[in-house]
C-alpha cells in the first residue's frame, strides 16, 4: 500500500511541478527573450517557447493522470 501512495504523491508531485513551469513559460515567454533580437525573429521565437510550454502543461497533465489511474487499479 506504501508503494502506491508514493507512486501517486510522486507522479502528482512531479505532474504539477511540470504543469507549472508550463504555465509560468506560457505567461511570459516574450519576457524570456533577449530585447536584441529582431523582431520578426523575437516573434517567432516566441511561438516556439510557448508551444514547448505548451507541450509542458500536457505532459504535466498527463503525469498527474497517470498518478492517479495508477491508484485506481
Amino acid at each position: 500500500m506504501s508503494v502506491v501512495i508514493v507512486n501517486l504523491v510522486g507522479s502528482v508531485v512531479l505532474g504539477t511541478a511540470v504543469l507549472l513551469v508550463g504555465v509560468w513559460g506560457r505567461r511570459n515567454a516574450a519576457s524570456l527573450l533577449p530585447a536584441t533580437l529582431p523582431t520578426e525573429h523575437r516573434r517567432r521565437k516566441v511561438v516556439v517557447y510557448r508551444r514547448g510550454a505548451l507541450a509542458c502543461q500536457i505532459a504535466g497533465v498527463l503525469l498527474i493522470s497517470v498518478g492517479v489511474v495508477s491508484t485506481l487499479l
